[in-house]
């Protein structure tokens, strides 16, 4: 600082205002500051009096703010571990990146295909039970067999000729079937002809859409670690708009304490408004500082 400045009223009442308040905000509490601070300048009589009750409400959202800071930052830090993970599941990933949300309809077509084989075997059997049992028996087998399908093609492993000839010999098993219950019930040839080639279309677009689903679909870990996503970086965001409206509090409580202080100044102490306007300044220079 040089020697005019030194001498330059306005600078000295400017920097000793300063030098108060810096005095004041390095004390833990707000009590314990403005009661040290009192008898020696304006901000802390101000403070330790008329100002008490702001002072204390601006300590408590600052600490407010501290607070939700850390909360954040551990919120952001578990967020990006969940996105790694997240990442390096899809990176391993054999299969498409349609929901796992579709997996669920392979339940609907499996019911489909055991509905389809208990038409066909129903007047064939001895019994409602035998029908029942042998209908999900088919079910499952098909069922099993596309997913057994889709997990060699996502190893990059072909699908021998045999096995969809297994398949085919399944379709039309049970497409013979309801041929021959429909004949054995007197229908005529066109109708039992078109029911078994309906019996036929079913099973066969029951089978080819599971063994794509299994395919082209994420897997229930995947599905449950994009969840996880999901809901951490819900709870960062939220985090984060609590911080900015705390510092939005924050900067509400400084002006106001900012124009208290001016009045303070002007009514109480006594003070020009220029010198008034530059230590309430000040004041609130300092604890925004402090409430970054």
């Amino acid at each position: 600082m040089s020697a005019a400045s030194m001498h330059d009223p306005e600078h000295a009442g400017t920097g000793a205002t300063i030098r108060a308040t810096s005095e004041i905000l390095q004390v833990a509490g707000p009590r314990s500051a403005t009661a040290d601070a009192a008898p020696g300048s304006p901000e802390g009589r101000y403070l330790g009096g008329l100002g008490r009750g702001m002072y204390r409400r601006f300590m408590d959202l600052t600490s407010e703010l501290s607070v939700g800071v850390a909360q954040s930052e551990e919120l952001e830090n578990a967020a990006n571990r969940a996105g790694q993970a997240d990442q390096e599941r899809r990176d391993n990933h054999r299969g498409g990146e349609r929901t796992w949300l579709l997996r669920p309809l392979i339940l609907p077509g499996l019911a489909a295909e055991a509905i389809t084989a208990f038409v066909a075997i129903e007047v064939l059997v001895s019994s409602f039970d035998l029908a029942v049992g042998l209908s999900v028996l088919t079910a499952f087998i098909g069922g099993g067999m596309a997913c057994v399908l889709a997990n060699r093609r996502l190893d990059r492993h072909r699908v021998p000729a045999t096995a969809r000839w297994v398949e085919a010999l399944l379709v039309g098993v049970v497409a013979a079937l309801r041929y021959e219950s429909l004949r054995i019930q007197g229908a005529d040839l066109v109708t039992a002809v078109g029911a078994a080639l309906l019996a036929a279309l079913i099973s066969a677009l029951v089978l080819l859409g599971i063994e794509e689903i299994v395919l082209e679909t994420k897997t229930f870990a995947m599905f449950v670690s994009s969840v996880r996503v999901s809901l951490k970086k819900w709870r960062l965001t939220g985090a984060q708009a609590r911080i900015a409206r705390t510092r939005a509090r924050i900067d509400s409580a400084i002006t106001n304490l900012q124009q208290h202080y001016l009045e303070f100044l002007l009514k109480v102490e006594g003070l020009a408004l220029d010198e008034a306007r530059r230590r309430a300044a000040a004041l609130a220079s300092a604890l925004r500082d402090r409430g970054q």
